[in-house]
């Protein structure tokens, strides 16, 4: 057994925050080279209760064709993007371009694609700050939609939208007029 005394074992403590503070100080420093001469980002692990968006395009081609049948509205960069949907027992892994609508239900939202229905268990929040970038667009607190599939407007009740799969989304009053110009009136 070591015999120490108040002194080895007050150097002890010096040296051992001494080290502690050296090896932050090269960590802080490699941080700040990595910055500062553009090394490549270290990749972000997603857990499954996190969203993420992943781009799935391909590499871009010296022929920058634009198909004539790709949905009306949605930026090209979300016609190719897939959005992670967490569930119970696995992670839906769903194209943008896909997504019709989500609805707030309390704490859950329900997204709407074009053939089928997932339930989330996260806010229409989270997903509406997630996918305002891409065109959707927040017309009423429990609705976010996809402009891309709206298919008119209808005067009833104030403002209400036709959905391409017949379904009618109500527009809050004071969302009315940032719609109807997003829409484009």
């Amino acid at each position: 057994m070591l015999n120490l005394g108040t002194p080895e074992i007050i150097l002890l403590l010096v040296a051992s925050v001494f080290c502690a503070l050296l090896f932050g100080a090269v960590i802080f420093f490699v941080v700040y080279l990595a910055r500062q001469t553009g090394a490549p980002k270290i990749p972000v692990v997603v857990y499954p209760d996190q969203v993420a968006l992943k781009d799935f395009r391909p590499a871009p081609s010296t022929t920058a064709t634009k198909p004539a049948d790709e949905p009306k509205d949605i930026p090209t960069l979300a016609a190719d993007l897939k959005i992670a949907l967490p569930q119970q027992s696995e992670i839906r892994y769903v194209k943008i371009s896909d997504i019709v609508r989500c609805e707030a239900d309390d704490n859950y939202t329900n997204f709407v694609l074009n053939n089928e229905k997932i339930l989330i268990s996260k806010s229409l929040k989270e997903y509406a700050d997630l996918l305002k970038p891409y065109g959707f667009l927040r017309v009423h607190q429990s609705h976010l939609v996809n402009p891309a599939y709206v298919k008119s407007w209808l005067k009833e009740d104030g403002g209400t939208l036709l959905l391409d799969n017949g379904h009618k989304i109500p527009v809050s009053k004071p969302n009315r007029e940032s719609i109807k110009s997003a829409l484009g009136k």
